[in-house]
């Protein structure tokens, strides 16, 4: 419990500060260099990204178009995506910049990616090994055909109508005002290619939970509005609160079909399907404890530490019989 409250005091010490969240940025981004070990967990998860847009979503990869959106400080979603696609695709990043520093640790957690070794990818891996020796990142960026936008505003996207295969995002919409998100997903619709899919993987739990294995982790629905946003309305700890239920019915008012909400639970920490499996998980609060604007939720997002919501752009009915 100290570590929570804690590592909560420190981020509020730099939150509340004009400018004091790019500081803690730049000192962990860039002094302490923290984002080596987020390449290393990308390099876990970009596999199993891979068979489920294979699986649920039923994509051909080869050739896609994907965009990933604020894919962090590093190339690495650039890379992964030339692994799997040959294309570069796009990175959109409003907050994070991507670093020099990171390069060679981005290239060589793309090509220890645990992919099916087919002749296309095993190419691809050979164009990557030399990435490690550009001199930037924007150059290797550039050298695979890769787009990197920076500074973005999430409710407008630089990106052309009907561009995009695929949009993904981890670990990201969940730092957004629920406005901001449906801005986001209206202009998803709009970039996205019909029968496009939209793949974004949000975390539901509580930001000081990682700190602290003994933060319930759902600790923040025990906070009312007003106390929420007088100990964590800052950029450092906000987190938008909205609920699994919530968040894919925002999917379906902007006009995508569903395809899938996975939830992982815990303590195993695995993704599943069936709402019985959910409720075989640890709930993250107790009930009792929930703040009045939650007191309502389903025993199914209370056991939800995380959810992958796969959903797609309808194609027209002329384009199905054509």
């Amino acid at each position: 419990m100290w570590r929570g409250l804690a590592k909560g005091a420190l981020l509020t010490a730099f939150g509340r500060v004009p400018g004091g969240a790019g500081v803690y940025r730049t000192l962990t981004r860039e002094w302490m260099g923290t984002q080596a070990t987020h390449v290393n967990k990308l390099s876990r998860v970009w596999p199993g990204y891979v068979d489920v847009w294979r699986s649920y979503a039923g994509l051909d990869l080869d050739s896609a178009d994907v965009w990933v959106h604020e894919g962090g400080w590093t190339a690495f979603p650039l890379f992964a995506n030339y692994l799997v696609t040959g294309r570069a695709g796009v990175v959109t990043n409003h907050r994070a910049r991507v670093l020099d520093r990171y390069l060679a640790r981005a290239v060589n957690g793309a090509i220890a990616c645990e992919l099916s070794d087919d002749a296309d990818v095993a190419r691809r891996r050979r164009d990557l090994e030399g990435l490690r020796w550009s001199p930037t990142a924007d150059a290797a960026i550039e050298a695979i055909g890769g787009r990197l936008l920076e500074g973005v505003e999430i409710r407008r996207i630089p990106l052309d109508d009907e561009s995009v295969d695929l949009s993904h995002s981890g670990g990201v919409l969940e730092h957004e005002e629920p406005g901001a998100v449906q801005a986001f997903l209206r202009e998803s619709l709009r970039i996205l290619r019909p029968g496009g899919v939209m793949s974004h993987v949000i975390d539901h739990r509580d930001h000081l939970c990682h700190a602290d294995p003994d933060w319930d982790f759902l600790a923040h629905l025990r906070l009312g509005p007003r106390t929420y946003a007088l100990l964590c309305g800052h950029p450092l700890l906000y987190h938008n609160r909205l609920l699994p239920c919530q968040m894919a019915a925002m999917f379906e008012r902007s006009g995508f079909e569903r395809i899938a909400v996975r939830r992982m639970v815990l303590p195993s920490g695995t993704y599943v399907d069936a709402e019985a499996q959910v409720l075989e998980g640890d709930p993250g609060i107790e009930r009792a404890r929930l703040a009045g604007p939650f007191r309502d939720a389903s025993e199914a997002d209370l056991r939800t530490a995380a959810a992958h919501y796969l959903f797609r752009k309808p194609v027209s009915k002329a384009a199905r019989t054509a």
